[in-house]
């Protein structure tokens, strides 16, 4: 009888510390099976970047994110957003908007709605060039940098918080570009910056893993965005183009405060003032990325000269650029990734338990 009894105890214990276990909310690693993070890349306001072409556009970078078996990439080209295109995106991607393919205001009524629906955007700008760059004599590429579309799309979107630097002069709207003469792959070209993790957030997630990055791109404004997750270096500045064919007077980075507040439209930004380009924020149930280069991420060649052997590597392939991209993704993403937990199985294994347990006493019981 006494052995009943402990069998007995023993049983309610086990019984009661199943069940008190399976009330403990439990992750368990995602699986495979999990609908993929589905990324929709807007290829319809005249980007200088195409999704479809590897040696000059994002293809290799697009086909890279797809495939992960974490994201989904759809390209979209020739109508305007909507509503019904977004309703299933999870992650809208704008790289550098021509001026001449503005967002129309439905598309940016669908936009907004997108973002209230917890969804996320990354939003890159580019740089101008002058005609020293290896870029010049591609036409198209000579309008690069025309980030005015993406600053009204912000405006539209009450994101009051970060700008593209923009000279709006003259009915012309000609972004920046910074450039350091001290951490330049070469110095022809001041553009090209070599940056290391003292000028960026160590702490942020979008910077895991990442050592060195290169460069050529916009920067932002306020100088002292509070959002802004990764800088030029004290030498870094940054200047506006001039004319059609040249920068201001990038042979002169050293302009004093006084002569800045004379010439606003000069300089963005002048030494000292570490330059932001990089951003992240989160907005409402939504998170946001801008940066101030698409050029990074693609598969075009780097903007050296072609004595530079360097000239032949391609930007995705470059230093920890490709590693970034997804880093952005990831953290833009995270907060759609829910892992099952174990709830659900430690209650039917409890339950099953609690029914044999409730057998077995009673057929004891009897005898």
């Amino acid at each position: 009888m006494s052995r009943l009894s402990r069998s007995s105890k023993f049983l309610a214990i086990a019984i009661i510390a199943l069940t008190m276990a399976s009330s403990i909310p439990l992750g368990v690693r995602a699986q495979s099976t999990l609908d993929p993070i589905v990324v929709l890349y807007d290829a319809s306001h005249l980007q200088q970047f195409a999704p479809d072409d590897e040696e000059n556009g994002l293809k290799l970078m697009l086909d890279m994110v797809n495939a992960s078996t974490r994201y989904l990439v759809k390209v979209h080209e020739g109508s305007p957003l909507n509503e019904s295109l977004l309703n299933d995106v999870d992650l809208l991607i704008i790289a550098d908007p021509d001026r001449s393919g503005e967002f129309e205001p439905s598309e940016i009524r669908a936009i907004s709605d997108f973002l209230k629906n917890g969804s996320d955007m990354l939003i890159m700008g580019d740089p101008a060039i002058d005609q020293n760059s290896t870029y010049w004599s591609e036409q198209p590429f000579q309008d690069l940098g025309d980030n005015i579309a993406v600053n009204r799309l912000l405006d539209a979107l009450n994101m009051s918080g970060v700008r593209f630097s923009i000279n709006a002069t003259e009915d012309r709207y000609w972004s920046d570009s910074m450039f350091d003469y001290e951490h330049a792959l070469n110095e022809t070209r001041p553009q090209v910056i070599r940056l290391d993790s003292t000028t960026w957030n160590t702490s942020h997630p979008i910077f895991n893993d990442i050592n060195e990055l290169v460069v050529m791109t916009a920067t932002l404004k306020p100088i002292d965005v509070s959002c802004a997750i990764a800088r030029g270096y004290d030498t870094s500045f940054a200047q506006y183009r001039k004319g059609p064919y040249s920068f201001a007077n990038i042979s002169f980075p050293n302009m004093s405060l006084a002569e800045f507040e004379e010439r606003p439209y000069s300089y963005s930004a002048i030494n000292g003032t570490f330059p932001p380009w990089l951003a992240a924020f989160e907005y409402g149930r939504s998170r946001i990325v801008i940066s101030g280069s698409t050029i990074m991420f693609t598969g075009r060649p780097l903007d050296l000269p072609e004595s530079d052997a360097r000239s032949e590597m391609k930007w995705f392939y470059t230093a920890d650029n490709a590693r970034l991209f997804m880093n952005i993704l990831n953290w833009l993403s995270e907060q759609h990734i829910e892992s099952p937990t174990a709830i659900t199985p430690m209650l039917t294994v409890s339950s099953v338990v609690l029914m044999l347990g409730v057998i077995y006493y009673s057929v004891r019981k009897r005898r």
